[in-house]
This record gives C-alpha cells, structure tokens and sequence, in this order.
C-alpha cells in the first residue's frame, strides 16, 4: 500500500475532515464519510481509523500520510489546544496558496526554461558542426573572442547546472547532521531566499502561539505541549531552547529577538502582547498580517521572474548572433 495523497487530495482531505468536524460530526464519522465518498484511497482512511481506533493521534495519521513536519505539528497542536477543525481548514488554506504559487513559478519558469535548453542545443550545434568548417577554411582565426565564445559558453551552462546540483547534495549532506535551529538560522541570513523565510515562520509560529495562548494556556504550559510532540521539528527544538533560557531568568520577548528565523518586530508583538495581558490575540492578528506579506512578496518574485529569464534569454540570442557574425564579416573584409 502507498501511504501517499497528491498535493489536491491533501487540500481536499484536510478542507472537508475540518468541514465535517465544524458541522458537528466526530472523527470516526467524518472519516466514514470520507471513505464513502470515494474521493480518496480506501486503504488510506481506513489506515487512519485503525490508528485511531488503537488509540493514536491524528498527528500521527498525518505523519504517515506523508504530510511535512510543519503540518503534522499543526494537527498535534490543534488536538491539543481542542481547535483541530479550524487548525485542518488552516492547513488546506495554507496549502492551496501554496500550490498556487507554485504554479505561477512553473509557469512563468516553463517558456524561458525551453528557450534556455534551446539555445544550448544551438551552440553545442554550432561548436560542434559550424565551428570546425569555418576554422578549416581559414576564414576565421582560432583566436577570434568570438569563437572562444561559442566554444566556451556550453560547458559553461553545463558547469553552472553542475555547481547547483552539487550545491543541493552537499546541503543535504550537511542539513541530515545538524539541529533545526542551526539549518533554519543559516537560510534566514540568504539574501533573497531569508527574508521569505523569515516572514513565512514568523507567521507559522505567530499563528500556533496565538491559538494556545487564546486558549488561555500559559508559556510554561505551551512549552511542554511543543515538547510532548513525537516528530522532530524547529517549533520543538525552539521549545527547548526557550524552556532553558527561561529558567536562566531571560524573557520570552527577548530571546526570541535572538533567533534569525523570526522577524524582528516579532519580538515587539510578543513583548506588547504580554504588557497588555492580549498575547494571543495579537500574535493572531500579526500572523495574518505576515501571511499576507509573505505571499504578496511571493507573486512579486514570479512576477518579475519571467521578464528576467526572458532578458537573459535575449541577452543570449543576441550574443550567438555576434559570435556567428563578427567572425564571417571579418573573414569577408579580409577577402575583399
């Protein structure tokens, strides 16, 4: 059996068990219901139910069912603070602005991407076929920066592809053997890449704090919720920063200014939070001002992607047909 639901069945699945649950079914009902809607595999819900049934989490349904690690807290949380119908809506929210801006990047990456692989089957074309004629002829010099040009540029594009590649394993290697917080800490300090980061786990953590300290649950209580959890994660590996800090006489507002992840007027909200005696409310409040940031920021990027990708492409065109021309009109005046 495949423990595994596509990106839409996952939206849908968490969408309709929240539904079902906000209209007054339980658990065990909604996921009877699921199974006779025969929208998702059988085997699937019915796994869900047996766990269920021998006295397991949600959560850990979810963890089997491949959802990420960020999501499989949510549910845990949500169990634990009693909001998990809002908590499931939250997460197919969430996932489906996701999967929309995933396909706005596709989109605007697929055309120019063609063109690229395009263009590289050209030069390796013309170093391979058109080169070596024209330097037999004589008509152009070995020398010509041109030439050198064309020669060059394939197993340029061919080395960039493979320093990216050998980027990514060599994160993978060394992501596998450090803690959450050292591998998040250092992708908040990328340019570009950590100021999305940032707002994204801002807005993550705003949010699950906000809906345990709305519950009327105090820090310490919060802590050993975060710690109870099954699955490692940075919400649990912070928890335990944060409960030896705090035992060290530190204030949660203060340390959590230490952390790269987080935004910094994250720690304001919390410090305003907890003068005011309001944490969960406006920690609520700020995580749906972040979401919105952090998506209005993700369009702009896909926004101004294409139009890049296409003046590079351009700019490359252009180059191939210098690097093609100057040779031959050089050879041409040297004839005449």
């Amino acid at each position: 059996m495949k423990n595994r639901l596509t990106s839409q069945q996952k939206i849908t699945f968490c969408q309709l068990l929240g539904d079902l649950l906000t209209n007054g079914f339980s658990l065990q009902q909604a996921l009877y219901f699921l199974q006779t809607t025969d929208t998702f595999p059988v085997e699937l819900v019915q796994l869900v139910q047996k766990n269920l049934h021998s006295g397991q989490s949600l959560s850990k349904s979810f963890a089997q069912l491949n959802f990420s690690a960020d999501q499989v807290l949510q549910v845990a949380l949500g169990e634990m603070h009693g909001g998990i119908a809002l908590t499931l809506k939250g997460i197919a929210k969430q996932m489906l602005l996701v999967q929309k801006q995933r396909q706005n990047f596709i989109k605007a990456i697929s055309y120019p991407a063609l063109l690229l692989l395009f263009l590289l089957l050209i030069l390796l074309g013309m170093r391979t076929l058109l080169l070596p004629q024209l330097l037999e002829s004589g008509m152009i010099a070995v020398d010509n920066p041109s030439i050198l040009f064309i020669q060059a540029a394939p197993w340029f594009v061919i080395g960039v592809l493979l320093i990216g590649m050998l980027l990514l394993i060599l994160w993978n290697y060394w992501g596998k053997k450090q803690s959450y917080l050292i591998k998040y800490s250092f992708l908040a300090k990328l340019p570009l890449i950590g100021r999305l980061h940032r707002d994204y786990y801002s807005a993550y953590f705003a949010l699950e704090w906000g809906k345990l300290f709305d519950q009327g649950l105090e820090l310490q209580q919060i802590i050993a919720c975060l710690l109870a959890t099954e699955k490692e994660s940075l919400m649990k590996e912070l928890a335990a920063s944060l409960q030896q800090q705090l035992v060290q006489g530190q204030s949660l507002a203060h340390q959590l200014k230490a952390y790269p992840f987080l935004t910094k007027e994250f720690g304001q909200i919390v410090q305003q939070g907890e003068v005011r005696g309001n944490l969960g409310k406006e920690l609520l409040v700020y995580s749906q001002l972040v979401w919105q940031r952090f998506f209005a920021r993700l369009e702009f990027l896909c926004s101004w992607l294409q139009p890049l990708v296409f003046l590079l492409v351009a700019l490359l065109i252009v180059s191939i047909y210098v690097a093609m021309l100057l040779p031959l009109s050089s050879g041409l005046e040297g004839i005449w």
